[in-house]
């Protein structure tokens, strides 16, 4: 109908204040959806890019040995898209005695170079392109430093002999070996590459090219694979391991590894990962989302549809004059969609790219408070199609949900309704309200007005509650993780502030660790070591809460989900031997009230903590112990360093339990489920190691070290950070890098509050946003519920209302305006910090150190300012009007 579009046009054209104010709703929604959808777009890809980065683009990996005649068939599976390569490792001695006396490389293909992290650790120089170039670690640069880029090495290359036998060119240092020459090699230094290795293999470590047709049939690669589809990657490896010929394990797993941090960020997880996965925590971030995106469209839909209805409510005496010229209901609601979605054609791409400023402006301020800890380039806003769209998408659905809900009414309504509603409100009985009451008349008077226009006031008062539980919601969130966090870590700060590990294979130093006791400022030092291992036993030998509760080892094996495996009528039970260094363990003795000489004098007995937590009742808070075995003093267990089928050695002994303790050394030590442990003096267990394969022996020598420092007057950061470096100083005298790891306190302090801080910047810059599409919403219902009750206000002043008795009855409209939506909100947000909290773990008593009362605090006092200045500037219009023309006033 052509006077249905030219009314269109002449009320968008004429209606200049009322479509001002649409389009300004319509800008800040825009905005609002762009860009929440490209901060949520460039977090997700940012998160993909930092694995990527970080541990390379792969999706799983063959780890079992697997021979350059397998590649053909490997490059030709059907679901395999990329496939990564790194040849055989290849040995040179160096012209030099000390803890690395050979340079060991291995070669890797383009597609390696390409997708794999390496490339992102050159520091100087470029990546191998020729057989003949080599990126070399930094380990060698800094012990050569007449050695640079561009450089040629020519080196023997051969094999390292122990006993006869060819030895693994990564097993660990033996002073024993000898090295077996085959030819010579000359190597081109083309990189510097950013990484560290321990020396417990005796080597500088370097990567070169391969190229993959120089691969024979029996050469021994490691192959990293992507798969398209990604999400059959689970299902895919293992059956390309089975087509070439690997074997299963004693679980019925293949020795595989699967990149699950990158296929975590596509939701792509394992049928082991979703089983074991706490299904409240699990559903925690999507149940986040979840609430985030309900309330946001809730509140996009009533922001929008309120400005929606105010204006058509404003056309009802036109909208009724088209019906009855004979436009149909059907036509009507066109008319007003029409008129909504040509008003979007101006601020949908404003604030499109309004939403991509804005996103621009707060990464940048991310990125400048994002330093410490990433170690990938700054975050880079990934606006494109994925985040447009979804933008687009969601603004015009909202648009037209907005309008259609307005439109169905007036539709619906007979020409004589429209003419005859004219916008003005319906007369009814009011209910007194005894607290206004005593506020007098002005006090009857501003809640007669709330009440009487609560209909026109609904949509604000809905938005203004759902903006402030998006915000307390998000607060809530964020606030109990956090102090879920530090519940559950506060105990680290009373075991250790500083905490290093040796690990260079061989045995530990103990004069430096002595060394290290001594330095100024240590009040506590515990020092240990862990030994693998394995026990085998009967069903007789499981204790009453193993068949009570789990319905003995049988029961257990067949869960498939623990380390206990069944064999020829026995069970095979992981052991972690501990051992602590003699002061160490004589404070342990005495914590338990027992004398330690017996234990430093026998190196077969052990004290056995004979415990395991119960998986099926235990919780982060708290833990529910179950006894392992059915142990008894002086009993001897045979144990055998094989703990797993893929292990080489088989070095046996046996330990008698002195006794059954009822907790572990105070180390911070996690052990898996059904995993027995003894704890010894360290040098036994260093006895022990010692008769294992090399690879047992450099476990036992690997040396953890945890430090307390003076805290009488609570943690001092700068005293942990003098006594760190003073530690670090004196291990760098006696062990090269990448021998030692250190961590404290205050560098993780440091991390946490950049972090706190990002998310403080995250926090507040959401905040401002939901601010201003809230306050906008409500600003402009009571502004135009204001314009519409100009004649009301004439008739009360010509009936005597004075201006302080007129601006007293603003005042209490606002108050009771500005807070109902906030105590409508408080049952939603108890639900939902009750859900968070139990989640989390935490009790209310625990969260309330956390709790966001200023955030909280600062948002309701902005609330009822915006909403009281809206009636003050409203009212200074009123003030002005004359009062017979007022009374005169017939505009709605």
């Amino acid at each position: 109908m052509k006077i249905l579009r030219e009314y269109v046009w002449d009320t968008v054209r004429k209606n200049k204040r009322t479509s001002l104010a649409i389009i300004i709703a319509l800008f800040l929604m825009t905005t609002l959806m762009s860009c929440v959808c490209g901060f949520f777009y460039t977090m997700w890809t940012d998160a993909i890019t930092l694995s990527k980065w970080e541990n390379g683009d792969w999706h799983g990996e063959l780890f079992d040995i697997t021979y350059g005649k397998d590649l053909e068939h490997i490059e030709n599976y059907a679901s395999v898209s990329a496939v990564m390569i790194k040849g055989n490792w290849e040995v040179a001695r160096l012209d030099e005695t000390g803890k690395r006396s050979y340079l060991i490389t291995r070669g890797a293909n383009n597609e390696y170079w390409e997708s794999m992290s390496e490339k992102n650790i050159i520091i100087e120089g470029q990546r191998p392109r020729s057989e003949n170039e080599i990126a070399l670690s930094k380990q060698y640069f800094d012990n050569h430093p007449e050695i640079n880029i561009g450089d040629t090495l020519t080196l023997p290359v051969g094999k390292r002999i122990l006993d006869g036998k060819i030895r693994v060119e990564t097993e660990g240092f033996d002073e024993d070996e000898t090295f077996r020459q085959t030819g010579t090699k000359t190597y081109k230094i083309v990189g510097k590459m950013d990484m560290t290795t321990s020396s417990s293999v005796p080597a500088y470590t370097g990567l070169g090219y391969l190229d993959e047709n120089s691969i024979q049939p029996e050469d021994e690669i490691t192959v990293y694979l992507r798969f398209d589809p990604m999400r059959k990657t689970y299902e895919e490896l293992p059956a390309l391991a089975a087509s070439i010929g690997y074997e299963p394990d004693e679980y019925g797993k293949y020795n595989l590894k699967f990149n699950g941090d990158l296929l975590s960020k596509y939701a792509i997880f394992s049928n082991e990962q979703l089983s074991s996965m706490n299904q409240l925590s699990a559903l925690a971030f999507p149940l986040m989302i979840l609430i985030v995106a309900i309330m946001l469209v809730g509140l996009f839909v009533l922001v929008i549809h309120n400005a929606f209805a105010l204006s058509a409510n404003e056309k009802l005496s036109q909208l009724g004059t088209l019906a009855g010229i004979g436009a149909s209901p059907r036509q009507i609601k066109s008319a007003v969609i029409s008129e909504a979605l040509i008003l979007t054609i101006f601020p949908l791409p404003l604030g499109v790219i309004s939403g991509w400023i804005l996103d621009m402006k707060l990464f940048q301020l991310i990125n400048t408070n994002n330093d410490i800890g990433r170690t990938a380039p700054d975050i880079v806003l990934t606006f494109g199609l994925p985040a447009i769209l979804p933008a687009i998408l969601l603004s015009l659905l909202t648009v037209w949900l907005s309008a259609l809900i307005p439109a169905r009414k007036i539709a619906k309504l007979l020409p004589v309704e429209a003419l005859k509603q004219d916008g003005r409100i319906k007369k009814k009985r009011l209910r007194k309200s005894r607290i206004t009451s005593r506020l007098g008349i002005t006090g009857e008077l501003a809640a007669n007005a709330v009440s009487a226009r609560k209909n026109s006031y609904r949509t604000a008062t809905i938005s203004l509650c759902l903006s402030f539980l998006l915000l307390t919601g998000f607060l809530y969130i964020i606030s109990t993780q956090k102090a879920a966090q530090n519940i559950y870590q506060s105990g680290l700060d009373k075991i250790r502030h500083i905490q290093f590990n040796i690990s260079d294979g061989r045995t530990p130093d103990m004069e430096v660790l002595e060394k290290i006791k001594q330095i100024p400022g240590i009040t506590k030092t515990v020092i240990f070591d862990k030994l693998p291992c394995a026990t085998w036993i009967t069903e007789q030998d499981a204790s009453d809460d193993i068949e009570t509760y789990f319905g003995g080892y049988d029961e257990i094996v067949s869960r498939k989900k623990y380390s206990p495996i069944e064999r020829d009528g026995k069970f095979r039970i992981s052991t972690t031997v501990i051992g602590l260094e003699e002061d160490s363990f004589i404070d342990y003795c005495n914590e338990l009230s027992i004398d330690p000489k017996p234990y430093l004098e026998d190196s077969s007995k052990a004290i056995f903590y004979n415990y395991t937590e119960d998986p099926d009742v235990s919780t982060r808070k708290k833990s529910v112990l179950r006894e392992l075995l059915n142990l008894r003093l002086g009993q001897e267990l045979t144990f055998t360093e094989k703990a797993y089928d893929e292990d080489t050695g088989d070095f046996t002994f046996n330990l008698t339990a002195g006794l059954l303790a009822e907790k572990l050394p105070n180390i911070d030590l996690r052990l898996s489920r059904f995993t027995l442990a003894a704890i010894m003096p360290m040098d036994h267990v260093l006895e022990i190691g010692a008769s294992c394969s090399s690879k047992r022996q450099s476990t036992a020598n690997s040396v953890n070290t945890l430090l307390l420092t003076d805290n009488n007057g609570g943690i001092s950061y700068p005293l942990i950070q003098k006594v760190s470096a003073e530690v670090e100083n004196l291990l760098t005298r006696y062990y090269g890098t990448g021998d030692y790891l250190i961590t404290d306190l205050a560098m993780m302090q440091e991390m946490d509050e950049s972090e706190i801080k990002v998310m403080n910047l995250i926090v507040a810059f959401l905040t401002g946003l939901l601010a201003v599409i809230g306050l906008s919403n409500v600003w402009a219902s009571i502004s135009g519920n204001l314009r519409q009750r100009r004649k009301e206000f004439g008739m009360l002043k010509s009936a005597g209302l004075s201006p302080r008795q007129f601006w007293k009855m603003l005042f209490l409209e606002g108050i009771t305006l500005g807070l109902k939506p906030l105590l409508l909100s408080i049952p939603f947000q108890v639900i939902i910090l009750t859900l968070f909290l139990y989640i989390n773990e935490v009790t209310l008593l625990e969260y309330l150190p956390y709790a966001p009362f200023a955030a909280i605090l600062g948002y309701t006092v902005l609330i009822l300012l915006a909403i009281i200045s809206a009636y003050f500037i409203g009212g200074q219009r009123i003030q002005k009007d004359n009062i017979i023309t007022a009374v005169k006033d017939d505009t709605i």
